[in-house]
């Protein structure tokens, strides 16, 4: 059997490769300068883009700021998210290393509503809930050619965006009625690669031309790109809360706990993880422009898109039972279990298949009617469809498969000093011919587990508007008005089979010629203390999934395929809006004065349907596995639900002195309900670990969120391309949701765990000096009869009746945010040399109490972040670089193993991208670019620094290409 090992990462020589081919490049322009083979370009690039985006952000109402592409087919960013980020006041999430999701001033992407050539755009994800949040990396950036984030509301916006709106703008013919044709090709490097190419492709097109003398346009565009890559990371599924009441009475405990309410926090597992994906995105485009007349002009546009993800994890580590497996154990001043040692145990290898389809469609027509000199009219409706779908068969989207050795005696986590807390572990056998301790014979198989997902949005959207232009020279100029229809309705479903036999342990030596083992080397999350060659177990054993599943499969008269439907959450909501806006344009005291003023007003409908399937008993299916079986028979609920809002604006514009303008703006906003809280269901997990025994309570009736919203702004600019501004903001923010939870006891759901035969079994261990751990217990009960014929404890009539942590959303909570956005953008003359920075500051009226472990309210993705790049754009060269930096924030709530509320913060990112571009000839454009090329790593926690939940090692990309423009 050949060893295998983490190869090195390809940093250094990819560095190599750009940095020669930037070098590379002034002395090619230099060169074809002299020969004349170009020409002086005009400055139409960068600092062309950032020209049109700054006028727009000038003669805007309210505040917006705007990003916008050098040409058709040159957006500044392959994604969408990572231009957004760069705008002050906006932070992303990332996923797999790339630009996923928006929060704004505060506002996570549940907040931020997005649409697409100002049409709302339906999301869709695997899972069995629904969601608001946008998925950028759905959309490549080749056919956007500008971004708008309106930060205050309007009242011809549709509304849905407390953090703001976003408005993708596509393309269009009749924006340049020029011809527009170019391909381009890109090559990208991972340098986390191991398994998939070092190189993957991309390709783009775009066509566009108007005929028959402007009367008729065709634009067509289409990208397609392939990406490989390789994430490592250390995780814990959640520190477990004030489980200390098991503790071992023989276990050795040191407590220096000093946390003001006595609550102690425990690790389920310490484990590790190295993800192979593969990813697949193609996105297309057709636009058919026609204008009979000089009057009319008609749009009849589809955008299609389509991600596909693909990905392979070996995971390995040791799970934790609880204080009842401890021999000794060291609690902290904060109350952190950071030292734990604990019998027995299983070093698992858990290999997870994952694939996943998301289908994004949109068919819009719109047109445009000058009836009058002084009317315009327009209608816009679009059809749009959002899927996401697991792609292993029956909408599986995750195949896990358990393998572990058993040669473990004891095992401890410390978690007292390293930002990775070092896990290690005694045998129960000693290799004789040394390290390693675990092999191959010691390996047997557990079980496996499919999940799958489905989840559809439609949304239908029809809307009329209109504009009056007063030709009179009153300071009233013109009047916006309109009415508007939306209907979503999405579905959304979930399954998953519960643990699937494969052995439950009892067949030790079987894969020992199907495993192999891997060393991890001293580079392996070689960027945290605690990883590298402070690893105490530095290997692991990895086997072919597929092959396992199948010889598993043929074993034990099974079969490893996705469950019926568990979860099937429908609703609908239906939205009628009016309004009218004036646009007032005068002056004060001799300064120029603009005023907008305007009301929105919306009704909403909104219907909820689910699936329920009543849970019917607990069973014990091992020493760290349990189940809810629940009925075969389901039923559906409905509920329905309306309400009525009221959304006025006003946009004040002062410009004190040329080029110095002051704004004032009032707006009322609102966020529907997130769609997950809406069901119409009450959901008890499949998988009632002791400790973690949840439900979840859906509620239809939610008010949405509403905020009241204070802008105040000053901005000068003060040459071409270049301003500096400061902005103030304000949001007070009503009915924002709160999980309230409600102990809740079922009678016909016991609990084995204290019955009065697990009391029983746990008196005698301990009168025999026995430690009380769960394998002891559990092999008890076994031994003594309450078993079943399938090795299995389940619930009897005598045992006590379970208690269930049941959460429920409900409008609790008032919340005050405010902010100082400060932005800065400057060209120096005619050097080619330019800078932009920005910095934000958010500030709240809630805190997370970490020390507690009652529900209590906070706002997640609340930071301060800031931006600085720097570019040169001379004849035929272009560069930039940019560094993008967030603050430690509160990045989520809930963790899979706490058996309670709990939240996760994510550590300070910064993140430095670059890129240059070289003009060979008047079609030929050569380019690289490098993302997070100091390849940042990113880590998570719990309450307190030492709760780790993740920390993951974050590679460098690289891409080369050409773009010829015909």
């Amino acid at each position: 059997m050949r060893p295998l090992q983490f190869k090195k990462s390809t940093l250094a020589s990819s560095v190599s490769l750009v940095l020669g081919l930037i070098s590379a490049l002034p002395v090619l322009a230099e060169d074809a300068v002299k020969e004349g083979d170009i020409e002086v370009i005009q400055v139409t690039g960068v600092r062309g883009s950032q020209a049109k985006a700054m006028e727009l952000k000038r003669q805007s109402a309210g505040v917006v700021d705007a990003i916008s592409a050098e040409d058709i087919g040159k957006f500044p960013d392959t994604n969408l998210a990572e231009s957004l980020q760069r705008i002050s006041g906006v932070s992303i999430d990332r996923v797999n290393g790339e630009g996923s999701k928006v929060t704004v001033r505060g506002f996570g992407p549940d907040f931020n509503l997005v649409l697409l050539n100002n049409r709302t755009m339906p999301t869709a994800q695997v899972a069995g809930e629904s969601t608001r949040s946008f998925e950028f990396g759905n959309l490549a950036s080749d056919a956007i050619s500008g971004v708008e984030i309106y930060k205050t509301g309007k009242a011809d916006v549709s509304s849905g965006g407390i953090g703001s709106t976003i408005n993708i703008r596509t393309a269009r013919p009749f924006d340049t009625r020029d011809l527009v044709a170019t391909v381009g090709v890109k090559g990208h490097h991972d340098t986390g690669v191991e398994d998939g190419s070092s190189i993957t492709p991309e390709i783009s097109g775009i066509f566009s031309n108007t005929f028959m003398d402007d009367r008729f346009g065709l634009g067509l565009s289409a990208s397609y790109q392939e990406r490989d890559s390789n994430i490592k990371n250390a995780n814990i599924s959640g520190w477990r809360q004030n489980i200390q009441g098991e503790l071992n009475p023989n276990a050795v405990v040191v407590n220096d706990n000093k946390n003001p309410y006595g609550n102690t926090f425990y690790a389920r597992n310490m484990g590790f993880a190295s993800q192979d994906t593969e990813r697949e995105r193609t996105n297309a485009q057709a636009v058919f422009q026609f204008a009979p007349s000089d009057a009319v002009e008609m749009t009849l546009d589809y955008t299609y898109s389509k991600l596909s993800d693909v990905s392979n994890t070996d995971t390995w580590g040791l799970w934790f039972s609880g204080p009842g497996n401890a021999t000794y154990a060291h609690i902290n001043e904060n109350g952190t279990f950071d030292y734990v040692t604990e019998v027995g145990g299983d070093y698992s290898g858990t290999m997870h298949q994952n694939a996943a389809d998301n289908i994004n469609k949109s068919l819009g027509f719109n047109i445009e009617w000058q009836a009058t000199d002084n009317l315009m009219l327009s209608f816009d409706a679009h059809d749009s469809n959002a899927t996401a779908e697991g792609a292993l068969g029956n909408s599986a989207d995750n195949v896990f498969f358990i393998l572990g050795a058993l040669n473990v005696k004891d095992k401890t986590y410390d978690a007292t000093g390293t930002e990775i807390p070092l896990l290690g572990a005694n045998y129960a056998t000693l290799n004789p011919n040394g390290e390693p301790h675990l092999l191959p014979e010691h390996y047997a198989s557990l079980f496996a587990g499919v999940r799958a997902g489905r989840n559809e949005t439609d949304v239908n959207q029809y809307q009329f508007n209109g504009k009056w232009v007063n030709e009179k020279s009153d300071a009233l100029s013109s009047i916006d008005f309109g009415l508007a229809f939306t209907s979503m309705e999405t579905h959304a479903q979930g399954s998953y089979t519960g643990p699937i036999s494969a052995g439950w342990y009892g067949n030790m030596g079987l894969w020992k010629d199907d495993v192999s083992y891997v060393g991890l080397g001293s580079d392996f999350l070689s960027d945290f203390s605690g990883g590298g060659s402070d690893m105490l177990i530095p290997y692991y054993y990895t086997y072919n999934q597929q092959a396992a599943m199948d010889k598993a499969q043929a074993l034990y008269d099974v079969q490893y395929v996705a469950a019926p439907w568990q979860d099937d959450h429908l609703i609908g909501e239906d939205t009628t809006a009016a309004y009218i806006q004036a646009n007032i344009d005068s002056d004060f005291n001799g300064m120029p004065l603009n005023i907008v003023a305007g009301i929105r007003y919306e009704q909403t409908d909104v219907s909820a349907s689910s699936m329920q399937k009543d849970a019917e008993q607990l069973v014990w299916l091992n020493p760290t596995e349990w189940q809810t079986v629940f009925a075969d028979e389901f039923s559906f609920s409905n509920a329905s639900h309306d309400y009525k809002e009221f959304l006025p604006n006003l946009d004040i514009n002062l410009e004190f002195v040329d080029n110095l303008i002051g704004r004032f703006s009032y707006s009322r906003t609102i966020t529907r309900p997130t769609l997950g809280s809406m069901r119409a269901t009450t959901a008890l997990t499949p998988i009632p670990k002791v400790g973690s025994r949840t439900g979840f309570a859906g509620n239809p009736a939610l008010k949405p969120f509403s905020s009241d919203n204070i802008d105040l702004s000053l901005e000068y600019y003060y040459d071409d391309a270049s301003y500096v501004s400061v902005g103030y903001f304000n949001k007070e923010v009503q009915n924002f949701l709160m999980n309230t939870i409600e102990t809740v006891k079922y009678d016909n759901l016991r609990d084995p765990y204290v019955g009065a035969a697990a009391e029983q079994a746990r008196a005698e261990l301990i009168a025999n000096n026995q430690t009380p751990s769960d394998e002891a217990v559990f092999q008890w009960l076994i031994d003594n009869g309450y078993g079943n014929s399938e090795g299995r404890v389940p619930q009897a009539g005598t045992d006590p009746v379970a208690d269930w942590n049941i959460s429920k959303p409900n409008n609790v909570e008032d919340l005050s945010i405010n902010g100082l956005e400060l932005a800065w953008q400057h060209w120096f003359w005619d050097t080619g040399f330019g800078f932009a920075a920005n910095y934000t500051l958010v500030d709240g009226d809630t805190e997370y109490d970490v020390a507690r472990v009652d529900e209590q309210f906070a706002l997640p993705g609340m930071s301060d972040t800031a931006n600085f790049s720097v570019f040169y754009e001379k004849d035929a060269l272009q560069a930039r670089l940019a560094y993008n930096w967030r603050d430690t924030f509160l990045s989520g709530m809930g963790q899979a193993e706490a058996g309670g509320p709990a939240p996760q913060f994510t550590e300070a990112y910064g993140q430095l991208d670059m890129s240059v571009s070289y003009q060979l000839t008047d079609n030929l454009t050569l380019f690289a670019e490098g993302i997070n090329i100091l390849e940042q790593e990113k880590r998570v926690y719990g309450r307190y620094e030492e709760q780790m939940l993740l920390a993951q090692q974050n590679a460098a990309r690289y891409a080369i290409g050409a773009r010829y423009s015909f």
